[in-house]
C-alpha cells in the first residue's frame, strides 16, 4: 500500500514517480504519447501495461464514474474499455452507459440493473478488447 503522506504531489506522473509504480524513462516516453494521443497519462500507462489498475487508483483522486466502478467490479466491462468510454464522454458528453451500450461492450439491460442498484451476477466470458487501444499501443510502439 502507497503512504499518503508520499502523495503529496499534485500531478499524477509525480504521484506515479514517488510511488515507485513508474520509471521516469517511462514517464518521459507516456507525457510524449500524451502530446500525440491526447490521453491522459493513466490511460497510457495502464494501454501500454506499465502499471496495474490498482496501482493507478491509489494515486489518482476517487473515479468519477460510479457506474464504471461498480461494472468493472462486477466483471461485465474491461479496464481498457472503462477509460476509452470516460475517454468518449468526456469528448461527446454523452452518458457513460449509453457509450458502453452504443459499442456493444455492455447490453442495455444490464446498465439498467446497476443503476438501480440491484446487484447483476458476473458475466462468465472475458471481455473484449477494444480495438482503439490495440491501435493506440501498436502505433506508440512503432514511432521507437
Amino acid at each position: 500500500m502507497i503512504q499518503p503522506e508520499k502523495l503529496q504531489a499534485s500531478l499524477i506522473g509525480q504521484r506515479l514517480l514517488e510511488s515507485g509504480l513508474l520509471s521516469e524513462e517511462k514517464l518521459v516516453e507516456a507525457l510524449q504519447l500524451q502530446t500525440e494521443t491526447g490521453l491522459l497519462l493513466g490511460e497510457i500507462c495502464l494501454l501500454k501495461g506499465w502499471l496495474p489498475y490498482s496501482g493507478l487508483k491509489e494515486c489518482l483522486p476517487p473515479m468519477r464514474s460510479r457506474l464504471g466502478e461498480r461494472l468493472l467490479g462486477l466483471g461485465y466491462i474491461g479496464m481498457e474499455q472503462l477509460w476509452l468510454a470516460i475517454l468518449e464522454q468526456r469528448h461527446c458528453g454523452e452518458k457513460l452507459g449509453e457509450i458502453l451500450v452504443r459499442r456493444g461492450w455492455v447490453d442495455r439491460q444490464i446498465i439498467e440493473t446497476v443503476v438501480a442498484n440491484k446487484v447483476a451476477p458476473k458475466r462468465s466470458k472475458t471481455p473484449r478488447r477494444p480495438r482503439t487501444a490495440k491501435l493506440i499501443v501498436s502505433v506508440s510502439s512503432t514511432k521507437h
